[in-house]
């Protein structure tokens, strides 16, 4: 039986390509459904329980915004989720904080990237957060 993967730091830091694509991904399906979600409340809005009816004027348009809202958030999960194939601990999506588990010193420690950052440059105990972080 295997353990976690462990990753040098230079791993980590080739794969950052990759993981800013999918971050970017994400940001574009927040938009998404944030207008998906706006154009969902202002049906409600204007037609109240009425929306709900076949017979109401903006019926079929709900649905199919109600529709691309389920499959906006499948996408989404689905990229969220991507993070796992490898072996990401995920400490948030929004702005994007992955740890990526790491030897420093003869310990198994989390090398800590953020998005935003060009490279993994900071690692912590697995106890600790990320207010543990330390510069490698």
């Amino acid at each position: 039986m295997s353990g976690p993967r462990v990753y040098t730091v230079d791993e980590v830091n080739a794969m950052i390509p990759l993981l800013e694509e999918r971050f970017i991904a994400l940001d574009e399906l927040r938009r998404k459904l944030k207008i998906i979600k706006i154009r969902l409340d202002a049906t409600e809005m204007i037609w109240g329980e009425q929306i709900h009816k076949k017979d109401c004027p903006d019926h079929h348009e709900y649905e199919h915004h109600l529709e691309d809202l389920k499959n906006a958030e499948e996408q989404f999960q689905k990229i969220a989720a991507s993070f796992t194939e490898f072996s990401a601990t995920v400490k948030g999506l929004d702005p994007g904080l992955l740890d990526f588990y790491g030897v420093r010193d003869g310990y198994l420690v989390y090398l800590c990237w953020r998005r935003g950052e060009d490279k993994c440059e900071y690692w912590h105990h697995i106890d600790t957060g990320f207010a543990g972080r330390q510069k490698l």
